[in-house]
């Protein structure tokens, strides 16, 4: 997957995304913070990118496996620990997800669902780390 993020004007940034980069986001800051809150921030999209993987993931699995999942609701809080909030081998950042389904599962069905959400790509990048390199 590829993204292209250009500052266009203070903090608003346009960002084309996907293989072709057919796909347009806005990004900025708050008026607080010196943006126009024209869009997200960056760490809305984090949230975001992990609520809509989640979401996905979970569509995709009761589909397949013929689970009568009517809804998922995934929220996400994604907020950097301010300096007084840092305790030693805690990481910087913490994310809060909070899953809803809503359908006919089964409490098996349930359980299993919310064991395939942290299976979704985003949510194991996350988890895992990646390799970032810079050219």
């Amino acid at each position: 997957m590829k993204a292209i993020a250009r500052l266009a004007d203070s903090f608003r940034t346009e960002i084309k995304v996907d293989p072709d980069l057919s796909h347009t986001i806005i990004a900025d800051e708050p008026p607080e913070a010196g943006g126009a809150n024209a869009g997200p921030t960056a760490m809305g999209l984090l949230a975001a990118a992990l609520g809509a993987c989640t979401a996905a993931t979970l569509r995709s699995y009761a589909n397949l496996k013929g689970i009568a999942l009517e809804s998922v609701e995934v929220e996400v809080d994604a907020q950097r620990r301010k300096p007084s909030e840092q305790v030693e081998g805690a990481k910087a950042t913490v994310v809060i997800k909070k899953i809803t389904l809503k359908g006919g599962l089964t409490e098996e069905q349930r359980k299993r669902m919310l064991e395939i959400a942290e299976k979704c790509p985003v949510n194991r990048a996350l988890l895992q780390g990646v390799d970032l390199v810079h050219e």
